[in-house]
Formats: C-alpha cells, structure tokens, sequence
C-alpha cells in the first residue's frame, strides 16, 4: 500500500512541476488548480478532468503547485497573477493548508480576497477547494470547514467542500480512512472524494450516475461499496448551504 501512495505522489509531484496544460478542448471547461500538495498527490486535477470525461463533459486544466506553499506564496512567485490575467479560464480553483487556527484564518480571508480581485478582473470564477487537517488534529476539522466556508461566502466565491465531504463519509462508515500513510495527504480514496466534491460544484453536476467501478484509474484501489458511500457524501456536501 505504501508503494502504490509514494508511486502515485512522484508521478503527481513530477506532473504538476511541469505546470502542464492538459489537452486543448475548445467547446470545454478551462480550470486552472492553485494550490499545494493537498492538490497535487494522487493528481486531483486529472481526476477531475476523467470524471468529466465520464460524463462527456470535456475539461482542460493547467495545475501550479508546491509543497507547503500557502495561497500568499504564489502570489509573491508571481506567475499565478501572469496566468489569471490571460482570461482563458472558466474556474480558478484554489487552496493551502487547513487553516484552522484564527490567525491563518484571517490569511486565509485576506488571500482568497486577493484571488477575488484577480478572477473579477479577468471574468473567471473563483472557487475554494476545502482540505481537511491531519488525523493527529482531527479535533480542528470544524475549524477548518468554518475556515474555508467562511472565506468563500464573504468574498462570493464558490465552496468545493472537501473536507465537509470527508466529515460526512467517516460519519457514514468510519472504516473509510481517506488519508494516505503519512495521515495528511489523501489516499486515492479521500483525492477522489475530493475531486468529486470539486467537479460536482462547478458543473452543478453531481448526482454522478456516470460514476462506476469499471475501466477507471481508481477502479483497482475504490472498491464499490466504498465508492457508492464517497457519491452519496459528495452530494451531501454540494447540497450545503453555508
């Protein structure tokens, strides 16, 4: 098991440092992925991107991530204003840590602010992608929520809640565990709840009738009941008022 999660990570850390863009649809949905290692284990963007196939609906995504990097940190790099500014995608989705803790949920606040601005300017929709915290701070998971609620309703961005979904699964069947080994980064299981929760939300799409145990990149390693149970969750959480 332990193979299989740091095989998946160096394939996700090698494709997201080439800050690829992913096919060339041109009747699609554009989405570029800000964000950190929460996004880029497992590859939660070609997740999205395969549900979307699944479900005939084509998605281009260009990923910029780095590890432990907070939404600050790729505004001071620079290059995520540069891509933002070319005004070529429909969603620009973005997260960083749990940002529990009331200081880094007032950073949290002030940077999706920032990333606001940028998308208005450029007539994309921002979206915030909700993580969870680590096993060891379990006891922070409604801070979190409230965290990335919070910042995504005060400044009228759209809410991808991941982490609500996580919430919903373990209360649903705790034996699910959703984190990879290290007990942060997600399994392939907690990635594709996650990508989901993130599809669902920006196509309004989520009943996921398309979504089956077959010929996918996850069918060896979600198992159907498990599967069924993430559909449920994810819906669940898309259906939240906030």
């Amino acid at each position: 098991m332990k193979l299989r999660y740091v095989l998946f990570l160096l394939i996700s850390i090698w494709s997201c440092s080439k800050e690829e863009v992913s096919g060339e649809p041109r009747d699609g949905i554009r989405i570029l992925f800000v964000g950190n290692s929460l996004t880029y284990t497992n590859d939660i963007p070609a997740l999205v991107k395969e549900l979307g196939k699944l479900d005939a609906v084509s998605i281009d995504y260009k990923t910029i991530a780095g590890g432990d990097y907070g939404l600050d940190d790729h505004l001071t790099d620079g290059n995520v204003q540069k891509e933002i500014k070319k005004g070529k995608y429909d969603f620009v989705v973005v997260q960083q840590g749990p940002s529990a803790l009331p200081e880094s949920q007032a950073n949290l606040m002030a940077a999706v602010q920032k990333y606001k601005a940028l998308c208005d300017e450029a007539k994309t929709k921002l979206a915030v992608y909700m993580v969870w915290p680590s096993k060891g701070r379990l006891f922070d998971l409604d801070n979190v929520i409230f965290s990335y609620s919070n910042a995504g309703k005060k400044n009228n961005a759209m809410i991808c809640a991941a982490g609500l979904a996580w919430k919903k699964t373990w209360a649903n069947d705790p034996s699910i565990s959703l984190y990879g080994p290290d007990g942060f980064h997600p399994d392939l299981s907690g990635s594709l709840l996650s990508a989901m929760v993130i599809y669902g939300t920006l196509t309004g799409k989520y009943e996921f009738t398309q979504i089956q145990s077959g010929n996918t990149s996850w069918s060896k390693y979600v198992n159907t009941k498990t599967l069924d149970v993430l559909k449920n969750t994810a819906k669940e959480a898309i259906e939240t008022k906030f």
